[in-house]
Formats: structure tokens, C-alpha cells, sequence
């Protein structure tokens, strides 16, 4: 983003979804600061990696055991709702500012599959608050009535023949 001139024409709280500003915290202090949203994503996609490259936070699979005490915190739980939160607004800034632009590059299809099946996931695990779907609601709504047409209820997984005793 540092070369690129058109990223660097965005001033701080611009390029963000209607009526939202993101402002950035990187969780250090409770401040937040106003930025645009190509730094905001460029900030979001840093602090991902360094939460995922934190064996802390996300322990490799050597010592089992303490990965499965990590993965079963309320803090574990948590960070992944932040990344998930931040990841999102990614997207609704990739959208609101520059969808027609990987329209003409042919590239909106593998967004829209990227966001379709990130949506899934969200949805499925319930990781995203009401409040953070509002900018997007026109693209999450149909997304969601996708997926919960799709998703087999309860009632549909009776066995169809016998018991299991």
C-alpha cells in the first residue's frame, strides 16, 4: 500500500462503508485513532498475523495438551471473535470502496465466494454481532437465507429406518 497513490488518497475516516467509521485500536490502550480504510485493513491483516504468530495465543500442535487448554478459554474465544469482527469489516470496506474496481478486473466472483463462505462460517458459530452486520445487511441477508435453507434442521436427521438401541 505504501506506493500505491490511489490507496494513499484516502483520508483518515474515509473509504469506509456508509454511515461507518472504523477506528482503529491495536488493544494496547483504550484510544482509538481515525485512519483510512486501505490503513485499516493493512493494520487488521498486521495484527492477524501477529495474534495467529503468537504461540501464546495460538499454541502449534507439539504439546497437544496445552493447545486444547488454550483453545478452551473464554480469552481463546474471544480473540477469534475479534479476528472474525475486524476480518468482516475488511470486507465491507473491500465492497463499499473498491468491488467496482475488481468488477472490471473480473475478480468480484472469487469475492463473493470468499464472503459467501465466510458468512457461512460466521453464521454457523455465531460470531458476529447483530450490530457489526448492519453495514452489509443487503449482502448478508440473502447470504443467510442460503445458508439456513440449506442447513438441514433438526427434525430432518430421524433416522429413517429402525432405532439405534
Amino acid at each position: 500500500m505504501a506506493t500505491d497513490p490511489y490507496l494513499k488518497s484516502f483520508r483518515p475516516g474515509e473509504g469506509f462503508p456508509s454511515g461507518v467509521e472504523y477506528r482503529w485500536s491495536d488493544g494496547s490502550s483504550k484510544e482509538t485513532v481515525s485512519v483510512s480504510a486501505p490503513v485499516y485493513i493493512e493494520k487488521v491483516l498486521h495484527w492477524i498475523a501477529e495474534q495467529i504468530n503468537d504461540e501464546t495465543k495460538f499454541p502449534d500442535d507439539e504439546d497437544e495438551s496445552e493447545a486444547l487448554r488454550v483453545f478452551q478459554t473464554p480469552q481463546f474465544a474471544a480473540l477469534c471473535g475479534q479476528i472474525f469482527r475486524r476480518l468482516f469489516r475488511a470486507y465491507g470496506i473491500i465492497y463499499s470502496s473498491f468491488f467496482g474496481t475488481l468488477e472490471a478486473l473480473g475478480m468480484a466472483p472469487h469475492l463473493n465466494t470468499c464472503f459467501k463462505h465466510f458468512m457461512f462460517f460466521c453464521t454457523e458459530f455465531g460470531l458476529l454481532p447483530e450490530r457489526e452486520i448492519e453495514p452489509l445487511e443487503v449482502l448478508v441477508k440473502p447470504i443467510r437465507k442460503q445458508y439456513y435453507s440449506a442447513k438441514p434442521s433438526a427434525s430432518s436427521l430421524v433416522f429413517s429406518k429402525g432405532s439405534i438401541d
